[in-house]
């Protein structure tokens, strides 16, 4: 009966030990992905102090541009396009977002835009897709008209101590994000990432900028804005999400003639509401992968060792002998003929 349940043990300690490397190596690694369902917190951006150019109404009721000082809050919601990735290869997000800037005090808004975007589920990098947009009208996103590249709203599972590409959306492109430092951040442990983006013309439509010119430079024929920015991003590295968010912005109108003009300034954060509902969600993610990942399996390649032994010592202890047995009779040895 020993021999049965130490062979039942070992059996059972081997099994652990596999659904324990199972786990490490295969499950788990497979699971290092976003969700197909996952619906992403709204995050907010403000500053307390900051420049921008305003369409309001003069006494006359026509629109002008002025530069206003104010409060900013910027917000940027996503809504999951579930149809649109079943039509991928399964390893894919679209996200709809939706981006929106007001002042703090009255309200109005600033601008606004809309994005469709394609997404590793493992990587966070944006990939090519025929369907991806971006506009900031009131027309509808056209699809094509952007090429979307590097890291936009996620980092990699697993992020390494390395440079990035990151989206720049004044420019269109992607441009080096760069590893700084290992530091706690909201309580979480984070990779400080800078890009710094240095003075350069920004992209803007003719008809946005001879408005700019018409209002802020009207001796002005043409000129260009001038684009400069220093993002700074704490990122959890198991889950790849981004807890942290820093952004100073400078722009400028730079007509041919005349003064430069500061049309947007500003130093954005999350708000606090954004920092909790980020760091919550990343260390839900950070504690499954965790449990998942490394206690899960020492708990049981323990638990299998411990079987294996028991199931080897009882194996090998012998049993108590029930019975009697009958004693030993010694044979008298033969008398050798003489």
């Amino acid at each position: 009966m020993r021999r049965i349940t130490g062979a039942i043990l070992f059996g059972l300690g081997i099994l652990c030990l596999l659904f324990a490397m199972a786990l490490t190596w295969i499950i788990v690694p497979s699971q290092r992905k976003v969700p197909l369902d996952l619906v992403p917190p709204d995050v907010v951006v403000e500053a307390a102090n900051a420049s921008f150019v305003q369409i309001q109404t003069n006494a006359q009721g026509a629109p002008q541009a002025v530069v206003a000082t104010a409060g900013l809050s910027s917000t940027t919601g996503i809504k999951p396009d579930f149809d649109a990735a079943a039509e991928l290869d399964g390893d894919t997000l679209v996200w709809n977002v939706y981006h929106s800037t007001n002042r703090t005090d009255t309200g109005d808004m600033i601008n606004s835009a809309e994005s469709r975007v394609a997404l590793d589920r493992v990587s966070g990098e944006a990939v090519p897709w025929a369907g991806q947009c971006h506009t900031e009208t009131t027309a509808p996103c056209t699809p094509g008209d952007i090429a979307f590249a590097g890291q936009l709203y996620l980092f990699p599972f697993g992020t390494e101590k390395r440079t990035y590409q990151y989206w720049d959306s004044a420019l269109r492109r992607a441009l080096p994000i760069q590893y700084q430092a290992e530091e706690e951040f909201n309580g979480l442990p984070a990779y400080r990432f800078q890009q710094q983006v240095p003075e350069q013309q920004a992209e803007m439509d003719e008809q946005s900028l001879a408005g700019l010119l018409a209002f802020l430079a009207p001796g002005a024929s043409s000129g260009a804005v001038s684009y400069r920015a220093t993002r700074t991003l704490w990122v959890e590295p198991m889950t790849g999400a981004i807890i942290g968010y820093r952004e100073q912005q400078h722009r400028e109108l730079v007509p041919v003639v005349g003064e430069r003009v500061v049309i947007f300034d500003a130093d954005l954060q999350y708000d606090q509401r954004t920092l909790e509902a980020v760091g919550d969600q990343a260390a839900n993610g950070r504690d499954q992968l965790r449990m998942l990942g490394m206690y899960v399996p020492i708990g049981l390649a323990v638990l299998g060792l411990v079987l294996i032994a028991l199931g080897v010592w009882l194996s090998g202890v012998p049993g108590p002998r029930g019975g009697h047995r009958a004693p030993e009779v010694t044979r008298p040895q033969p008398t050798p003929v003489p």
